[in-house]
């Protein structure tokens, strides 16, 4: 997986029911660069854990979607890096 996009994902939606009316609970800072937040969904009242992590600019990239925009602009799809993501999936199963 070389790019992740936003595209369809931009907005965050309960992993239960799919729903996106999402209020925060409660969050912290678990490091320098990772905020922590417990999630409920106002739909089913679903509550899971998400985070945060703060990336260098180097870590975003911007892919081209092969057409244009109606001013002529290219269309373009915002990003990170799978490489940057393996990173941070590895370490995210590192034991506590």
């Amino acid at each position: 997986m070389p790019f992740v996009g936003a595209g369809d994902e931009a907005v965050l939606r309960c992993p239960n029911c799919n729903a996106s009316l999402i209020k925060v609970l409660e969050s912290r800072h678990t490091t320098g660069s990772v905020v922590s937040r417990r999630r409920q969904c106002h739909a089913c009242d679903h509550i899971w854990g998400t985070l945060e992590v703060s990336l260098e600019d180097s870590a975003f990239c911007y892919m081209d979607r092969g057409s244009k925009r109606t001013d002529g602009q290219i269309r373009s799809e915002f990003g990170v890096k799978g490489s940057i993501l393996d990173k941070v999936a590895a370490l995210l199963t590192r034991e506590c």
